[in-house]
């Protein structure tokens, strides 16, 4: 079938398969990524050398301190939190994110056989959601969150209602806050570069070895254990392949092939 001479659905099919490629690119990365994890089995800490790719899970240990949670409070490593608000519109109601971050703090691995430090800087943390604290527009919120509030100018308080003598109105959205955190003790599983260094073990069972970002590796932290981390992988890169394929679906349907 002759192509369309038609500018717009060139256009059209051309823009399809530029975004097609780029979702394919990111998905696949991701499914290759859970490939790898499957297919290798993670190295003992102990065995760890003074360079290169490495793929250890463990127990995630402090090294000097921990962190505080910003929702509930809980002593732990790294965290991130979301902060969504109820907003409506013409299409009905929906949740908007207003506020994110993250936090981190060095820590150990440790997988029976000995102890390693890690250097989380650039790591692409992938954490469960431990809590998500909903909290209904005008009422309070926990005392927690009400200090994350105080301290954070881009988050204003849905403490908020009008005075109707008769009664009060709560006039503040709903909202969702929602925390992920590594906590000490838990399982973890890292990909990353390993790099000698004497001063990362000072005492029995710690290896001189840092485990951080570096060459080629992904950098990959994710609570949980081998086969989890794959998983989360596999579940993060399958819909974008899926959006590819749909994508240059849409370009050939464009032109007719």
């Amino acid at each position: 079938m002759a192509l369309p001479d038609q500018p717009l659905a060139l256009l059209i099919a051309a823009v399809a398969a530029i975004l097609g490629c780029a979702l394919l690119w990111y998905g696949g990365r991701e499914l290759l990524l859970s490939y790898r994890i499957l297919t290798n089995d993670p190295s003992d800490v102990m065995s760890l050398g003074d360079g290169g790719p490495v793929e250890v899970e463990g127990t995630a240990q402090a090294q000097g301190g921990t962190l505080t949670s910003p929702f509930t409070g809980n002593e732990c490593l790294a965290y991130e939190y979301e902060v969504k608000e109820e907003r409506n519109s013409k299409n009905g109601r929906s949740w908007t994110t207003i506020d994110s971050g993250y936090n981190f703090t060095a820590f150990r691995i440790e997988d029976g056989t000995a102890s390693a430090l890690v250097d989380p800087r650039s790591a692409d943390f992938r954490l469960s959601a431990e809590r998500s604290i909903d909290v209904r527009g005008g009422k309070r919120p926990p005392e927690p969150i009400r200090e994350f509030i105080r301290r954070n100018e881009d988050v204003g308080s849905e403490e908020k209602s009008l005075d109707l003598k008769l009664f009060e109105l709560n006039t503040g959205k709903d909202r969702k806050y929602i925390e992920r955190r590594l906590d000490v003790g838990e399982s973890v599983h890292i990909l990353g570069e390993a790099r000698y260094d004497a001063s990362a073990g000072s005492e029995a069972g710690e290896v001189n070895t840092i485990i951080g970002s570096g060459g080629d590796t992904k950098f990959v932290i994710s609570d949980t254990d081998e086969r989890g981390a794959a998983r989360r992988a596999a579940w993060k890169g399958l819909p974008y392949v899926v959006a590819g394929v749909l994508f240059f679906a849409i370009g050939a349907f464009v032109l007719g092939l």
